[in-house]
């Protein structure tokens, strides 16, 4: 995983299978990272690149889920996801909450 800030924009890009045990070490980092850009922008928008996620858990949903619910609908999207990390946000129902492109 690694992050680019631009603007106001954060980038997230992640990597391989995001599953429980990957995103319960993940989230110690993406807390500290994410919170620290949130805190010194006045408007700040979170994109999470999953061009190179070929899996997602639940526990990545719940991630996704708690960053959207801090950075407001309109300041959060999730940008390409393959066909099969599609589907299960599909089946999750984020699509029709969340940007999801």
């Amino acid at each position: 995983m690694n992050f680019t800030e631009c603007n106001n924009t954060l980038r997230c890009v992640f990597s391989g299978k995001l599953d429980t045990l990957t995103c319960s070490n993940l989230e110690d980092i993406l807390n500290k990272q994410i919170n620290g850009f949130l805190k010194k922008q006045d408007t700040a928008c979170l994109v999470f690149d999953l061009s190179e996620v070929d899996y997602i858990s639940s526990a990545f949903l719940r991630l996704c889920l708690c960053y959207f619910k801090s950075a407001g609908k309109n300041n959060f999207r999730i940008e390409h996801p393959k066909p099969d990390v599609w589907e299960v946000f599909q089946i999750s129902g984020f699509t029709d909450i969340m940007n999801i492109t």
